[in-house]
C-alpha cells in the first residue's frame, strides 16, 4: 500500500464531498455511473461521463466550500443541456476573425454562464440563494483582482473582470473608468448590456458577445493574461455534430433503457430478503455455549436450514481445482462478484481480473502457528471469558411472571396483580450467535513490516470466533504489479480460513502463509467480500478491513480513495457493517488519519505500533458479538 495521498495543490481530497457532489451529478444527468473530478475550471465531460468541479472553492469556509460546489455540478449538468455545441465550435473556430480570441472566447462562455445560472434560479427556485453566494464570493474575487491589473494596467484582464462585476452586479449603470480612450465605447456598450436579461439561447449569447467584440477588439493592444472562463474544446469538438434536441435525446433514451433494469433490481431486493432474518428481540446471540463444539462433525447445533427463493445455487457447485495458483471457481462463491448492483465492478474496475487461490499448508506452519496462539493465548482466554460471562448474566433459563405460558408454583400475583401474571416459560436452549465475519486483509508489498504482528492479530480472532462457534472468513487480496496493465488488472484473492471450515482445528495453520506481495485495490476486495457476506444466512454481517494506508494500484491512485469510500458506503447499504483497523508503525500523521476517516467514516481504529494490535482488537470482537445480545 502506497504512502501517497491523492492530492491537488497539495491537499487531500475529501472522499465523503466528492461523493455527494458524485450523487448529485448522477441525479441531475441520469446516470449512474457519471464520476466527479476537481480541476481548474467546471463543466461536464461527456466524453469520460465526468463532471469537473473547480478548485477556486478550495481554502473557503465549509459553508462557502460547499455551495460552489454544488453549484459547479448544476452549472457544469444545465450548461451541456443548454449551450449549443454548434455555437460553441463556432466560437472555437472564430469565424470572424476577431484578433483577441482569448478574450472572445472566455466573453462568450461567461455570458452564456450567466444565462445558465439565471435559468437554473427559474427552474429550481430552491437553489437560488446558493446562487447568490456563488455571486456573492465571485464578485469578491473580481474586485480584487481588479485593483492587482489596474496597478499593473493589463487592460484586457482589466475589462474583462469589469464586464463580469457588471454581470454579477447587474449594475448597468455605473460605467468602469479603466482608460480614456475606452470610456466613449464604454458609454455605449453599457446602453446595450441590459440585453443579457433577454438571452434565451446561445445563439442570443453569440451576438450580444460579438456586438462587444466589434467594439473592443481594436482597442485593446493585447490578448488576455489569464483564463477566467474554459470551454473544453477537445468535449465540444466531438459533440460538434449533435444539436441541443439530439443531446436531449440521448439523454432521454438513456433514462429509457435503465427503467427496465431498475425495476428488476427493485424486485429482485424484494425477494432476497430471506423470510427467518427477523428475530424477536434482534439478538444473535443464539447458542449455548458448551464443550465439544469445534469437532469437525456437525454439532447439534448445525441444523440444515430450509432452503428459500432467495438461495443461490451457485453456492452448491463442486469444486473445480485445488491448486494454489490457478483461477477456480470457488465454494464460497468465488465467482459470484459483480451479481449485485451496488457491488459490480464497473468503471475504473472494468479490467479487473479475479483470480482465486487457497494456499496449502505446509509443515512448518504448524509449529510457527502454535507459538502465535500462544503468544496470544492470554488475550483470547479473557475474552472468551468476558463473553461467556456476559452471556451467563444475561441470560435466563426461565422468564417468570408472564400473562400466559404455563402455569407457575408462585400464585401471588394472581392477588395483587391485575394482569394476572401467574405464568411462565422456559427459554429457547438452542440459542447461537446469528453474525458472521470476513477478515480481509491487505497483502500489499508495504505491510512487508507488519505482517507478523497482523497474523496475531488474525489468529485472536480466529481462534475467539472458533471457540464461540462463530463461522467466519479470512481473505487476503493484492494486484499482480507485473502483469497489470491498461487493460488487464489481475487481482488475487487468497482463501486463508473457508467459511463452511473455519470452526475447525485442522485450518488454522493456513493463516501463516499470508505474506506480502504486490499492489492493492482495496475497492474490489471489499466489494469481493461483502458480495460473499451476502450469501450467508446470519442476520448480522461484520467486514473488518485489515490495511496501512491508502490504496494503490494501476491507473487507481487518483480514483482509490473515492473507490473504496462507494464500496464501503455500497456494503453498508446492503446491511453489511464495515470496519477499517488501520495499521502503521511510524506515528499517524492528521494527513493520514483524515484519508481513512473519509473512507471509513468513524468506523476505524488506529494501531500505532502494531504490537499493540491484539490488545486493540480484543474490544472491538466483544462490542461486536455483545452489541446486540
Amino acid at each position: 500500500m502506497s504512502d501517497r495521498f491523492i492530492l491537488f495543490n497539495d491537499e487531500q481530497l475529501d472522499a465523503m464531498k466528492v461523493m455527494m457532489l458524485q450523487d448529485l451529478s448522477r441525479l441531475l444527468l441520469k446516470n449512474p455511473d457519471t464520476q466527479v473530478k476537481i480541476h481548474k475550471f467546471p463543466y461536464y465531460d461527456a466524453l469520460q461521463n465526468e463532471v469537473i468541479c473547480s478548485s477556486f472553492w478550495a481554502h473557503r469556509p465549509e459553508t462557502i466550500e460547499k455551495t460552489g460546489l454544488k453549484t459547479d455540478v448544476l452549472l457544469a449538468t444545465y450548461s451541456y443541456f443548454n449551450m449549443s455545441p454548434q455555437i460553441v465550435n463556432d466560437v472555437l473556430d472564430n469565424e470572424e476573425g476577431f484578433i483577441h480570441p482569448k478574450f472572445y472566447r472566455q466573453l462568450f462562455k461567461l455570458i452564456e454562464e450567466m444565462r445558465i445560472l439565471h435559468l437554473i434560479e427559474r427552474q429550481r427556485p430552491r437553489a437560488s440563494k446558493m446562487i447568490q453566494l456563488r455571486r456573492q464570493i465571485r464578485k469578491q474575487y473580481c474586485e480584487t483582482q481588479m485593483k492587482v491589473y489596474r496597478t499593473k494596467t493589463v487592460y484586457a484582464d482589466l475589462l474583462f473582470l469589469n464586464l463580469e462585476y457588471t454581470l454579477l452586479t447587474e449594475n448597468f449603470y455605473d460605467v468602469p473608468l479603466i482608460h480614456e480612450s475606452l470610456t466613449n465605447i464604454l458609454q455605449l456598450m453599457y446602453q446595450y448590456l441590459p440585453d443579457f436579461f433577454n438571452l434565451q439561447n446561445s445563439e442570443d449569447s453569440l451576438l450580444l458577445t460579438q456586438r462587444i467584440m466589434f467594439q473592443i477588439d481594436e482597442w485593446l493592444n493585447e490578448d488576455m493574461l489569464n483564463e477566467y472562463y474554459h470551454i473544453p474544446q477537445k468535449v465540444y469538438s466531438a459533440l460538434s455534430d449533435l444539436t441541443l434536441e439530439d443531446i436531449k435525446r440521448i439523454d432521454a433514451a438513456q433514462v429509457d433503457g435503465e427503467t427496465g433494469e431498475t425495476e428488476m433490481a427493485d424486485t429482485e431486493n424484494v425477494e432476497s430478503k430471506p423470510a427467518d432474518s427477523e428475530t424477536s428481540g434482534g439478538a444473535y446471540l443464539e447458542m449455548e455455549l458448551h464443550e465439544g463444539q469445534n469437532s469437525d462433525v456437525l454439532s447439534d447445533n448445525d441444523t440444515a436450514r430450509e432452503g428459500d427463493s432467495s438461495d443461490d445455487m451457485s453456492q452448491m457447485e463442486s469444486k473445480k481445482g485445488q491448486g494454489t495458483n490457478n483461477v477456480m471457481d470457488s465454494e464460497e462463491g468465488g465467482p459470484l462478484h459483480g451479481r449485485h448492483p451496488l457491488l459490480a465492478l464497473s468503471g475504473i474496475n472494468q479490467f479487473v481480473e479475479i483470480k482465486w487461490r487457497r494456499p496449502q499448508i505446509k509443515p512448518e506452519y504448524f509449529e510457527a502457528y502454535s507459538k502465535v496462539e500462544q503468544s496470544v493465548q492470554y488475550e483470547i482466554r479473557d475474552l472468551i471469558q468476558i463473553i461467556k460471562k456476559t452471556i451467563e448474566r444475561e441470560y435466563q433459563d426461565k422468564r417468570n411472571n408472564l400473562t400466559k405460558g404455563r402455569l407457575q408454583k408462585n400464585l401471588i400475583n394472581w392477588f395483587v396483580d391485575d394482569q394476572y401474571k401467574v405464568f411462565y416459560k422456559k427459554a429457547d436452549l438452542s440459542q447461537s450467535f446469528d453474525a458472521t465475519f470476513t477478515l480481509l486483509i491487505d497483502a500489499s508489498a508495504s505491510m512487508h513490516d507488519k505482517m507478523d504482528e497482523t497474523i496475531k492479530g488474525i489468529v485472536l480472532f480466529h481462534e475467539t470466533l472458533k471457540s464461540l462457534n462463530v463461522r467466519h472468513e479470512i481473505l487476503a487480496f493484492n494486484e499482480d504489479a507485473f502483469d497489470a496493465d491498461a487493460t488487464h488488472q489481475p487481482n488475487i484473492i487468497d482463501e486463508i480460513i473457508q467459511y463452511h471450515q473455519s470452526i475447525h482445528q485442522t485450518e488454522a495453520p493456513k493463516i501463516m502463509s499470508l505474506t506480502p506481495q504486490d499492489d492493492n485495490r482495496d475497492g474490489v476486495a471489499i466489494r469481493i467480500a461483502s458480495e460473499r457476506l451476502l450469501t450467508r444466512s446470519e442476520k448480522q454481517k461484520f467486514l473488518i478491513v485489515f490495511s496501512d494506508g491508502e490504496p494503490s494500484a494501476f491507473n487507481y491512485s487518483q480514483d482509490g480513495i473515492l473507490d473504496t469510500y462507494e464500496a464501503v458506503e455500497n456494503s453498508r447499504k446492503l446491511d453489511i457493517e464495515v470496519f477499517n483497523v488501520f495499521l502503521s508503525q511510524a506515528p499517524i500523521t492528521e494527513a493520514t488519519e483524515q484519508t481513512i476517516h473519509n473512507i471509513y467514516g468513524d468506523f476505524a481504529i488506529f494501531v500505532e505500533g502494531v504490537e499493540n494490535l491484539p490488545s486493540l482488537l480484543s474490544p472491538l470482537l466483544k462490542k461486536l458479538l455483545l452489541q446486540s445480545f
